[in-house]
């Protein structure tokens, strides 16, 4: 649990029509601390396994205002951001609510794109999201790593196929719970020759009804070069193995997508070249 109030650093301007609290208008002074949306995350559990959950308070200009409402949830701008009752929007196209502070009315109504969830719901997504682990994957290949690799004879690589399956994690807030889950999307292979190969896919286990000069018909490489070279003394290639993995988010109805992360395993490589020997 935290002990106190983790404030999340909001500072777009909320919108003039969205301060009925000051009487400033932000669209002249966007400034004007009266103008600052601010949300802050209080306590809460989350992880893997859930969690006790905490509360979302947000502000404008020091003001206490709903989070969430009927039209949706507060935006750094101000605004209210909510869905189709149908649900035939997009994940990341939301319904735009602003207010005109003198008459109540709505104005800027409209359908926009978010490439991040609205701030007071960002913070619950970004908290799920943060309870998300990824590890680091784990490399096999035949040949085996472990031993030397030779020119023109194929490698198979692959990830153990118990590492690539989706993680997901969950935070609660104002009883409203958001599960984030990353699914891995492909992996690249830097070989370290100057090459690299895009797998959308864990790759192929080698196994002993292929023939052992065949190539993986998923994820390989066919080293050319030997390691061993005066541009480079110490004789080994690194291996360099990054996973791209894609982030979503869903809960309460609503669900949406946030930028992919990546992680990454590197190894070294030692590529020899067999010479023929003549003997008479």
């Amino acid at each position: 649990m935290l002990a106190a109030a983790t404030a999340i650093a909001l500072t777009t301007p909320a919108a003039a029509s969205a301060d009925p609290w000051g009487g400033v208008n932000c669209n002249l002074t966007p400034n004007d601390p009266r103008c600052t949306v601010e949300v802050i995350y209080v306590g809460g559990g989350g992880g893997s396994g859930g969690g006790s959950g905490g509360n979302v308070v947000c502000k404008i200009g020091g003001v206490v205002v709903e989070c969430h409402n009927g039209f949706g949830w507060l935006g750094s701008d101000g605004c209210y951001y909510g869905k189709d009752g149908g649900g035939f929007l997009p994940p990341n196209d939301w319904i735009r609510w602003c207010f005109d502070p003198n008459t109540g009315d709505t104005i800027n109504w409209g359908i926009v794109y978010l490439p991040n969830p609205p701030a007071a719901l960002a913070v619950i997504t970004d908290r799920a999201i943060d309870n998300l682990s990824m590890p680091r994957p784990v490399i096999a290949a035949n040949p085996s790593l472990a031993t030397r690799q030779v020119v023109h004879v194929p490698v198979w690589w692959w990830v153990q196929p118990g590492w690539w399956q989706a993680q997901t994690a969950t935070a609660s807030a104002g009883g409203l719970t958001i599960t984030a889950r990353a699914t891995p999307k492909k992996v690249t292979w830097y070989a370290g020759d100057g090459t690299s190969t895009i797998c959308n896919g864990p790759g192929t286990p080698w196994t002993g009804s292929a023939a052992p000069t065949s190539a993986s018909p998923t994820c390989g490489h066919t080293y050319t070069v030997p390691s061993a070279s005066e541009a480079n003394p110490d004789g080994k290639f690194q291996l360099r193995v990054v996973v791209s993995w894609d982030i979503t988010w869903s809960g309460g109805g609503l669900s949406g997508s946030v930028p992919g992360v990546t992680t990454a395993t590197t190894t070294e490589v030692i590529v020899t070249q067999l010479r023929a020997v003549i003997t008479s």
